[in-house]
């Protein structure tokens, strides 16, 4: 069984259309499909995918005809074009189940990690013979991440805490690695109410006022599923080598206090942008500013050296590298289970 990972959800897939976090189209990241035809990366239509527990069929299979391209988080670009359908850049997916319809961009391992603002398509067709291949076996870091509404963030001045949706660039904010450090930009991510009950996948996940450990959180925290949160245990160090991980909040799920959040209205997301990927403190526990890859940083440096860069933006001494290791699905999963089993905190 081939497993598939970093299926970008959006809401349609169309020709020349913009799809953002700004205007809720873009959803979110999906990790783990699974189906027992994806052999080698090859999909037909009519095959079955496993998504979240619900078996999908694959109903129609798209390929660009024109160039698109991903906007990432620090406001480099990454392209995506025709390609021959044994290994194409980027594919789209139209699933569907008992009369929900999903839609997705699959992009080619080769992009590495991306942390995806908006995804402009070009001209897009059917695949011929119904059938194309993309290899997305590798879990790379392609995430759409951000800090709920009412988030509360560590900062210098004017006061000790700034809510996330206050923020503004040039505040200075806490980092655990690195002193108080510049914002440089915030970017506001609104799903309707519509939206998330069309798409409970991408509802908050609400870590409680104490879920964690003693004051960890101290108070209610909620982030979008992706948003990776520190985590520091023994256990972790045992499995790991290291003390302190970032594990996704969906992760979380099954610790006592973590829950997905049902509210009835929409939800308001926020990134928090800084010059390096940086652990910030958000009500009162570690938690990751936008994390930008490899292939990001090398556009940005490129985008500084012709003058292109972010207004406000210092010099980028190094690649994006993870504050912390990063904790990915099964090997997170079982880190959580033995903190549950064992009764430990996280802290």
């Amino acid at each position: 069984m081939a497993t598939i990972h970093d299926l970008i959800e959006v809401t349609s897939i169309s020709a020349n259309t913009t799809y953002s976090t700004a205007d809720g189209t873009l959803l979110g990241v999906v990790d783990g499909a699974s189906g027992t035809d994806l052999n080698d990366g090859e999909f037909d239509e009519g095959d079955l995918i496993a998504i979240g527990g619900t078996t999908y069929t694959i109903d129609l299979i798209q390929e660009p005809s024109s160039s698109g391209s991903f906007l990432c988080g620090d406001g480099s670009t990454s392209a995506f074009g025709p390609q021959h359908e044994d290994n194409l850049d980027v594919m789209f997916l139209t699933v569907s189940s008992g009369g929900m319809t999903r839609y997705f961009l699959l992009p080619n391992d080769s992009y590495g990690d991306l942390n995806v603002q908006s995804v402009t398509t070009g001209g897009i067709t059917d695949v011929g013979g119904s059938d194309a291949a993309v290899i997305g076996t590798t879990n790379d870091a392609v995430n759409v991440v951000c800090f709920a509404a009412g988030t509360r963030i560590a900062a210098v001045s004017p006061e000790a805490e700034i809510a996330v949706e206050a923020l503004a660039a040039g505040d200075l904010v806490l980092t655990a690695d690195h002193g108080p450090q510049p914002v440089r930009a915030i970017e506001r991510h609104a799903l309707s109410a519509a939206t998330l009950a069309r798409n409970p996948h991408v509802r908050p996940i609400r870590i409680a006022t104490g879920a964690l450990g003693p004051g960890l959180p101290v108070e209610d925290l909620l982030v979008s599923p992706q948003h990776r949160i520190l985590v520091r245990s023994k256990i972790a160090h045992r499995m790991f080598g290291q003390t302190e991980v970032l594990l996704p909040a969906k992760l979380l799920l099954g610790v006592a206090g973590v829950t997905v959040d049902m509210r009835e209205g929409g939800v308001e997301y926020y990134h928090v942008v800084m010059d390096r990927h940086e652990v910030l403190r958000a009500n009162g526990i570690g938690a990751e500013s936008l994390y930008r890859g490899q292939e990001a940083m090398k556009a940005l440096k490129t985008a500084q050296s012709a003058g292109l860069a972010m207004p406000g933006a210092g010099p980028i001494a190094g690649q994006d590298v993870p504050a912390r290791l990063f904790v990915k699905g099964g090997r997170g999963r079982r880190l959580v289970d033995r903190h549950v089993k064992n009764h430990r905190a996280f802290g």
